[in-house]
Parts: C-alpha cells; structure tokens; sequence
C-alpha cells in the first residue's frame, strides 16, 4: 500500500514540476521513459530467473496457465461494458486503455507511443493519463481488497485482479491471503501479462 501511495505522490509532483514550469521542456524527459522501462523489465525477468524459475516451473499445472487468459478476458469484457456505458472515445481506444492489466507505467507509454501520430499528442497523452489512472487503481484495490475479492468471488479473484502486479507488488498480499499455493498461479500470470501487454496494446491502438 505504501509503494501505492507513493507512486501516487510521484506522479502528483511530476504533474506539478510540469505545469510550474520548473524544468525545461526543452529538456524532452520523455524520450528517456522507454530505455528506462525495457530496464525494468529486463530486471524483472532476471529476478524470476533467479530465484522463481525452477520452484514455478515445477508447480506448474493446466489452471495455472488459464488464469491469465481468464484476467485477460474478463479486463475486456468489463472494458466493452465501461464504453458501452460511457462511449466518450472509440471502442478500440478504451479496449487499449484497459489493455494495461495493472501495468501503469508501461501501458501509458506505449499508448502515446502508438497513438499520437494517429490522434494527435494532446488526444495521445490523455489517453494515456486515464490508462495510468486506471491502473493504479487497480493496484491500489488488490492490496487493500484482497480479502474481500476471495471471499465474495473467491480463490482465484485476488490473482485475476492484480493484473501484472500479482508477480511484485501485490504478490505478498495474495500469498497471505490465499496461501503458499497460489505462488505459481500469481508469478505465472504476472510473466504471461508482462509479455502480453505490449502486444494487446498494440493490437487496438492498430485498430
């Protein structure tokens, strides 16, 4: 929750620093985000290399590899419902906003990387802000909700919510509060989405 919070607070202080002009826009900090971000994941993946890869591989079953596919389909679905609701921008834009399954500091990027040369940088970047909005929501919900989440939609419910987070951030969270057991299911989902997101992104973002 703390890391949550303070990410929250970064964000308000980059928002800040932007609008009061303190740092040059001359500056293009943006240009850095994605080597900063391919570092990230490189990280990531050695971290599971290191110390996750043989204890998930030999607990790996059938279910394990559905969840994500599940987390996947059931963001969509709920993404469609939200724009049949709503419909303040095209199908395919809230289907790659909703596409970041909790990957708030990838899934902005690669929105305005793609899109704003079809929309415009004004129409890309705020995209953009509502994708990162929206999943640090849902991050900042599986920590504080886990509980809740098993016990009304149950056992799978606390995984299946934390998108990509449920391999760092929220995978203590799901641990204590679904058992040693779910370990595999969470790591399992959290490398399939972190290898997926870029591509579902991409995929309506194309559309």
């Amino acid at each position: 929750m703390k890391g949550s919070l303070l990410i929250v607070l970064v964000f308000s202080l980059g928002i800040a620093l932007g609008y009061s002009g303190v740092i040059p826009s001359e500056l293009n900090l943006s240009s850095l985000s994605m080597p900063v971000l391919y570092i990230l994941i490189a990280i990531i993946g050695f971290e599971f290399g290191h110390k996750n890869l043989v204890p998930t591989l030999s607990r790996l079953t059938k279910k394990a590899i559905l969840v994500p596919f599940l987390t996947v389909g059931g963001t969509l679905a709920f993404t469609f419902i939200a724009w049949a609701i709503l419909q303040n921008y095209s199908l395919s834009e809230y289907l790659a906003m909703g596409s970041g399954l909790g990957y708030y500091s990838l899934a902005p990027l690669l929105i305005i990387d793609f899109k704003k040369e079809v929309i415009g940088m004004e129409l890309a970047t705020r995209l953009a802000t509502i994708t990162l909005m929206a999943n640090m929501v849902r991050e900042i919900l599986s920590l504080t909700c886990a509980p809740v989440f098993k016990r009304v939609f149950g056992w799978y419910a606390p995984i299946c919510a934390s998108g990509v987070a449920s391999i760092d951030v929220v995978l203590p969270v799901i641990v204590r509060t679904c058992g040693q057991e779910a370990l595999p299911y969470a790591i399992v989902q959290g490398v399939m989405l972190e290898i997926g997101v870029p591509s579902l992104v991409f995929l309506f973002c194309s559309v």
